[in-house]
């Protein structure tokens, strides 16, 4: 299973409307919002579900490692996998405009552009 299938997957199985309107957006904004979605349900499932606040501690300790993987490269889980491939596509065109280019600059022409490239 992809990082992609696997985030899917979460969206879909937590039964949220959230995941059908997500349907509407173009692919690849979809796919950002489905791995940004299938994160937040990761993150709220470990508090939801954990009766010892222990376990919940170290699970939420250990996603707070794997967001920091997320940027300094080694992602493990496939949900960190598939925002670390939509942070990639988002830098490369930030590194793009540092560059001279025009492809995405900052505050609302970067949502523009950036936004338009998702």
């Amino acid at each position: 299973m992809t990082p992609d299938e696997y985030c899917q997957q979460k969206a879909v199985q937590s039964g949220s409307s959230f995941y059908y309107s997500f349907l509407f957006l173009p692919r690849p904004r979809r796919r950002a919002i489905t791995a940004l979605y299938a994160f937040c349900r990761e993150v709220d499932d470990v508090v939801d579900e954990c009766t010892d606040t222990g376990v919940a501690r170290t699970k939420l300790a250990w996603w707070r490692t794997e967001t920091a993987r997320i940027y300094a490269g080694g992602a493990t889980h496939p949900v960190a996998q598939a925002l670390a491939a939509i942070l990639a596509v988002l830098n490369g065109l930030t590194a793009q405009d540092d560059a001279g280019g025009d492809r995405c600059g900052s505050g609302p022409r970067a949502a523009e552009v950036c936004g338009s490239a998702l």
